[in-house]
């Protein structure tokens, strides 16, 4: 198999643009006053007056009715066109060549983009282009939110994958064998009531409040990646005990006990136990299951949370999921990191990356990091236009708001989830105790800081942050505002990739990192399938599930099991909630399937 290549070709350098700025000591300074931002968070245009409409000094064709582009030139502000489909037709080229050296830079006054008259192609500089930078986003904060982006059908310098064909599988000779002699089908008893619930759908007893692990075991043990996972034998118990024992007496011992019960020395394994739990969950069994191993084993991984006290659901889910990986990871010994998300299956099924663009306000200059995450945090705030930052993403417990958030009203205006991610994708100015050291200016400058996702999860996990801590009040309290959550989710506005082509348009970036992924523009689509609620106050509250299986919904309450309307989920005080992609796509291999 041939490696993959990534280059990206810079383009050749325009020598009237190199002799242009070689005899020009501020070649773009006359130009800042006359860039124009409509709508903010738009894309950039040039004008003198807003409502100026620029016409060719030669024929006086005008931007509206005629097909071809208007440029100014950079040195005398001449307008003239150009026409892209008929290249005889260009009074900019007419005009570049009776002026002398120096007027064959031009600006397109729609776009506020760099043009060669006389090479007749777009030019790029990188101070022009920090220059138009820095005027988008400081138009964009001074406003509300942006506009919805629009994602385009066609996105353009993508890195493209090839899709593969879903062929359903179908067991061959030996498979059939093995599928009759180690399987026997499962008997159905006497005619129940409960056998009208999907299969997997058990009741959890509480173990001493533990309604927190509860619900969020309910979420992860109907999460499709993760279901499909554990039942087709990826992780076998059996074999992970005997193989960190290493002995075969000691796989045996804990076979025959249901794990590592039997082994004193054996390692505690999260993935282990999980894997018992769907075993029992998914037999068909509507007895209620008892968690204890599995809580004794994270007890044994969070020591400092061992105890019978009300836990938060959100700090389990973290702690988990940390567990699976470390103690899946450490026998492995693999060289992958948790960053690509393919290092475990709790990363595989909830890692993304997140997308941190730091830009100077001074020269433009823009330092961009990648963070990996498994959840996305989001502030509960009234909808009256804040400029702070409304939402922060982290791995790890995210109650630690302060006094300013301590100050806002629980319940004057009605927040939606997409106007939480409209928030935590906009761009927030920092303040002046907050400089950012700029390594062009080598200097603490003000900045602007920009938060979008990089890479999608096949699962998208969201906590709403309703508990707040204050440090210098010293008091805590819970934010009990409704918050309005849809089923069916779209996550390409909020994409690293459709938020830079919506602010710049087709121009080169000066930023590292910038070519997206393909995949997460094809599957932005995402389907509520659980939702984590809690009732109650701070130190005295209860944590229930809502789980959507074969399009219907079901409250589970601990051991109890109901099924509910969707209005009542939609009602409910969501704390956590899990999307899943609608279409989930496969990296192609050059393995040739059978037919």
């Amino acid at each position: 198999m041939s490696p993959k290549i990534n280059v990206q070709i810079s383009p050749q350098p325009c020598p009237h643009l190199a002799e242009f700025r070689r005899t020009s000591t501020k070649p773009f300074l006359a130009l800042h006053s006359c860039l124009r931002i409509k709508p903010p968070g738009g894309r950039a245009a040039l004008r003198r007056d807003p409502d100026e409409v620029p016409r060719c000094g030669a024929c006086g064709a005008c931007g509206l009715s005629s097909p071809s582009r208007l440029y100014a030139c950079v040195t005398c502000a001449a307008v003239s066109c150009h026409s892209t489909s008929n290249a005889e037709s260009s009074h900019a080229a007419v005009h570049a060549a009776s002026m002398p050296p120096g007027h064959q830079i031009a600006v397109d006054v729609d776009r506020a983009e760099l043009f060669c008259c006389a090479c007749r192609d777009q030019v790029y500089d990188r101070d022009f282009d920090a220059a138009v930078v820095i005027a988008q986003i400081a138009a964009s904060t001074l406003g509300a939110d942006p506009p919805p982006a629009i994602p385009s059908s066609h996105p353009e310098n993508l890195r493209k994958k090839r899709r593969v064909d879903y062929r359903p599988w179908a067991p061959d000779l030996r498979e059939r064998a093995l599928i009759g002699s180690c399987s026997a089908p499962i008997a159905s008893d006497a005619p129940d009531p409960s056998q009208d619930l999907p299969r997997g759908l058990r009741g959890l007893n509480n173990l001493g409040n533990t309604c927190f692990m509860n619900s969020v075991l309910q979420a992860l043990l109907h999460t499709p990646p993760l279901r499909n996972y554990f039942l087709s034998d990826r992780h076998n118990r059996f074999f992970c005990q005997k193989r960190n024992n290493g002995d075969g007496d000691g796989g045996a011992a804990g076979k025959r006990n249901g794990g590592n019960n039997g082994n004193k020395n054996a390692r505690i394994c999260l993935a282990c136990d999980m894997d018992a739990m769907f075993s029992a969950v998914f037999s068909g069994d509507r007895v209620p299951y008892s968690p204890a191993k599995f809580l004794y084993s994270w007890w044994q991984h969070a020591a400092n949370l061992a105890s019978y006290e009300q836990q938060d659901a959100h700090e389990f889910f973290i702690s988990m999921l940390d567990g699976i990986h470390e103690k899946v990871e450490k026998g492995r010994r693999k060289p992958d990191s948790e960053g690509n998300g393919d290092c475990c299956i709790a990363h595989k099924v909830f890692s993304g990356i997140l997308r941190s663009d730091v830009t100077c306000m001074a020269c433009g200059f823009t330092s961009t990091t990648y963070d990996p995450c498994i959840d996305i945090s989001l502030d509960l705030e009234p909808n009256q236009g804040v400029s702070n930052k409304m939402a922060t993403a982290t791995s790890n417990h995210s109650c630690n708001g302060e006094a300013d958030c301590m100050n806002s009203s629980q319940y004057c205006g009605t927040s939606t989830l997409t106007g939480c991610l409209k928030r935590f994708t906009r761009a927030e100015r920092l303040g002046a105790d907050q400089k950012f050291f700029c390594r062009q200016c080598q200097v603490r400058q003000e900045t602007l800081k920009q938060m979008s996702i990089r890479k999608l999860p096949l699962v998208s996990c969201f906590h709403i942050k309703r508990f707040e801590h204050s440090s210098t009040r010293k008091m805590s309290r819970k934010v009990d505002r409704y918050l309005q959550f849809p089923f069916s989710l779209d996550m390409s506005p909020y994409l690293s990739s459709t938020i830079l082509r919506s602010r710049f348009g087709n121009r080169i970036f000066p930023f590292d990192g910038d070519e997206p992924d393909a995949s997460d523009e094809l599957c932005s689509e995402f389907e509520l399938f659980a939702v984590v609620t809690h009732t109650g106050k701070l130190d005295a509250g209860h944590y229930v599930t809502y789980l959507r299986l074969s399009n219907r919904w079901y409250k589970c309450d601990d051991a109890w099991i109901t099924q509910v309307d969707e209005n009542i989920v939609r009602a409910a005080q969501c704390y956590m909630m899990f999307y899943v992609q609608k279409m989930l796509y496969y990296k192609a291999t050059d393995k040739q399937v059978a037919s």
